[in-house]
């Protein structure tokens, strides 16, 4: 009798410990390692493992906040693996949120450096590889539903949670117990020059895995859990090396961590996974690592815990926690670190409307207001407000510093070398304004330009552009390699103009321009072949007034070979002005002044398109057609020369052929692309041919003269190996051009062909 009551005391006693037994979850930062918590997640839960507390550490915290946001672990794993994600890590933006309306002019601009007036001696290097804009927003609407339930204690969250940040203010680890979720846990993985750091009460807050890599400790004395599983995937830094600064400023500002659980009964689940920091391109590789791991553990794992929850059951409690979140709905905005003015113009871009506005209204507003270049950083911030049954939207707004430098140009094995300088001014009140001087020096192409956009505080989209520009082409008898000896230009063609641009924005895409300029060109050519350096060119000057008007839909994804994307343009132009032309020594017609008046209207169409944006082999195509009523001018080149151009890749663009000039023609091509190493490098190939309708052909006296329909075409091929390095693309081209003397052509190129705008486009 005695024995079988002490046995069952004892049963009895086990029961209750099981019952009451608290497990406590420790997550480690390591970047894109970290992912690996997913798939311990997804094992502990398959074995009916309760975890009943959290804490991590950088990417850690970020696991571990969404499962205690009440996010299952397949829910987190769908969150990784998607395409949102992806864009996420890489710092990009969705891209129908891309706005073109706010995209600068392309230049040629390889690097940048900002500075402040009051602040000369002190440039603004980038501080961060990333932008967390995506990020940013994602986590506030993510997380701003757990945080309202919650009442903003993380002892309340689903699952009660800790997450550790660096306190750089204070130099010290901070924990958050309690406030907004989604700023807490951007601050624990804000890693040190990948993400921008966010301020925090004042303190500017960084990486946990600074100061502590794995809160072992925190899950202890905050907790005090009965068993305490932990998932490692990182480890103290290795010795700084004279030869790596990343290693020695590391070594300057990271603490060593205790990987261990401290608690009596706990279990250290360490996954090694093939993933790399920062390589978030495929997350099964780390989820599965993960799982893997804590299965060989779990043995172990369920010997020490005894307790069991139902799976079904844990699925309801989330499904009940979360149908608490109150509609994402914001009632006010208010707007943090801008001046009064600036302030009126950010609150027309980001809820041009009535409040109260609904979560996609606003991030509308909120990435146009990214795309803005006087803005420099931005962070949103949701705060429930019970008595009013919707959100707060605090925005943190950083200004651009005053002034900015670019450098860059276009560095080639043929002679079209050139550099490139540019000044912007930003000047950001009431509207968002900058002034821009950009020059390019080279004996090919040299150009200096001087504009002023104003964005106007409108309901409506709206800029004012005043341009002023001076630029110079210099075609070249010889135009192969670097190395070929050249004989004297045989076209030079100089502008000048100014006049104004007014824009308006059309959705995310879309752009309608309208401009009016006053233009002068001056054109020196040869009529022949066979002209020596004693020769004189003939002279062509236009004086003229254009205006025109654009409407375009524009996603393409880079500014110079692009390989995502569409890009729609259709315009219509007027041109009237006066021609004079001094023959040269090279014409029958030395010694005469000829004069004459043209007007004409010229209509243009162009779609370029890309398929399959994210596989590995890509396509494109694009078609053109061109409609002018522009008439002869004195001479063939002359005429020639202000003929509309077909000039469908970078290369084409620094040759002067003739071939490929037509006031009426349809044009277009095919683009095969083969894009590796996470879209650095593309084996590019293109083909295109050129119909004009009427072509343009030499008479006896150099006359230009109107030839017979469709009795030409021309074609244009090009392969090229293309490197998308951080700094701008390295590539490698091969093309064929009817119409040159030597059609065949390659070269190896660093930078951009990109030239300023002309009077005339």
């Amino acid at each position: 009798m005695f024995i079988r009551t002490t046995a069952l005391a004892v049963l009895i006693g086990l029961s209750a410990t099981a019952s009451a037994q608290r497990v406590g979850l420790v997550l480690s930062g390591g970047g894109a390692t970290a992912m690996a918590h997913i798939g311990v997640l997804k094992a502990l839960e398959e074995n009916n493992i309760p975890v009943d507390l959290i804490t991590g550490s950088s990417m850690g915290a970020l696991v571990g906040g969404l499962y205690a946001a009440g996010y299952s672990p397949w829910q987190i794993d769908s969150l990784f693996s998607s395409e949102q994600f992806r864009i996420m890590a890489e710092g990009g933006v969705e891209p129908e949120h891309t706005y073109f309306f706010k995209q600068e002019v392309p230049d040629a601009s390889l690097i940048s450096l900002r500075f402040d007036l009051d602040t000369l001696l002190t440039t603004s290097l980038p501080t961060n590889l990333r932008s967390p804009v995506l990020l940013d927003f994602e986590q506030m609407r993510g997380f701003a539903g757990a945080s309202a339930v919650a009442g903003y204690s993380m002892d309340s969250l689903f699952v009660p949670f800790r997450c550790v940040a660096s306190d750089i203010t204070s130099q010290r680890s901070y924990i958050f117990r309690s406030g907004d979720l989604a700023q807490a846990i951007r601050a624990s993985m804000s890693y040190p020059f990948y993400f921008k750091p966010i301020r925090v009460d004042g303190h500017l807050m960084m990486d946990g895995g600074l100061y502590n890599n794995f809160p072992s400790d925190v899950m202890y004395e905050d907790f005090f859990p009965d068993i305490i599983i932990g998932s490692n995937v990182s480890s103290n830094s290795a010795p700084p090396s004279e030869d790596d600064l990343l290693s020695q400023l590391r070594a300057m500002v990271q603490e060593p961590t205790n990987f261990s659980v401290i608690c009596e009964n706990g279990v250290i689940i360490e996954p090694h996974t093939a993933t790399s920091l920062f390589d978030f391109s495929d997350p099964s590789v780390a989820i599965n690592d993960g799982y893997k791991a804590a299965m060989e553990r779990m043995p172990e794992i369920l010997a020490q815990v005894q307790r069991r929850v139902d799976r079904a059951e844990l699925e309801a409690r989330r499904r009940a926690f979360r149908a608490q979140f109150p509609p994402m709905e914001f009632g006010e905005l208010r707007i943090h670190g801008a001046t009064r003015s600036q302030t009126r113009y950010i609150k027309n871009v980001v809820a041009p409307g009535s409040m109260p506005m609904n979560v996609g209204q606003i991030k509308s507003g909120y990435f146009r207001l990214y795309a803005d270049r006087n803005v420099a950083l931005l962070y949103p911030k949701a705060t429930y407000v019970k008595e009013r049954g919707n959100y707060d939207l605090d925005l943190h707004v950083k200004p651009e510093k005053d002034l900015e430098v670019r450098f860059g140009g276009m560095f080639s094995s043929r002679p079209i070398n050139s550099g490139m300088v540019a000044l912007r001014l930003n000047l950001f009140g009431r509207s968002s304004a900058h002034v821009d001087a950009v020059s390019y020096f080279g004996k090919f192409y040299a150009a200096g330009q001087v504009r002023m956009r104003a964005d106007l505080s409108t309901r409506l989209p709206i800029y004012l552009e005043p341009v002023f520009t001076l630029h110079r082409w210099d075609y070249f008898r010889s135009f192969s390699t670097f190395f070929d000896e050249v004989k004297p230009s045989f076209v030079v063609n100089r502008e000048a103009w100014g006049g104004a641009n007014a824009g308006m924005g059309l959705g995310n895409k879309g752009l309608l321009r309208f401009d009016m300029k006053l233009a002068e060109t001056e054109d020196k050519y040869y009529q022949s072949d066979a002209f020596t350096g004693a020769d004189t060119a003939d002279v062509t000057q236009f004086r003229s007034f254009t205006t025109g008007l654009l409407i375009q839909r524009n996603s393409l994804n880079r500014k110079q070979h692009p390989n995502a994307g569409h890009c729609f343009s259709a315009s219509a132009r007027y041109v009237g002005g006066d021609e004079r032309t001094v023959p040269g020594s090279t014409s029958p017609a030395e010694g005469t002044v000829f004069k004459d008046h043209h007007e004409w209207l010229a209509l243009n169409v162009k779609v370029d398109q890309y398929f399959l944006p994210r596989g590995t082999i890509r396509f494109g195509y694009m078609a053109e057609g061109m409609f002018s009523t522009m008439p002869m001018f004195q001479n063939y080149t002359a005429t020639i020369i202000q003929t509309p151009a077909f000039q469908p890749t970078p290369e084409s663009r620094t040759y002067f052929i003739p071939e490929f000039r037509a006031p009426k023609y349809v044009a277009g091509g095919l683009r095969a692309i083969v894009a590796v190493a996470r879209n650095r490098f593309d084996l590019r190939f293109e083909g295109y041919v050129f119909q004009p309708y009427e072509p343009i052909i030499r008479g006896e006296q150099n006359e230009a003269i109107t030839g017979t329909s469709f009795t030409e075409r021309y074609y244009i091929g090009s392969g090229s190996l293309i490197y998308q390095s951080p700094v701008g693309p390295v590539w490698f081209n091969l093309s064929y051009f009817d119409g040159l003397r030597d059609p065949w052509a390659w070269s190896l190129n660093f930078g951009y062909i990109i030239f300023n705008q002309r009077s005339q486009e």
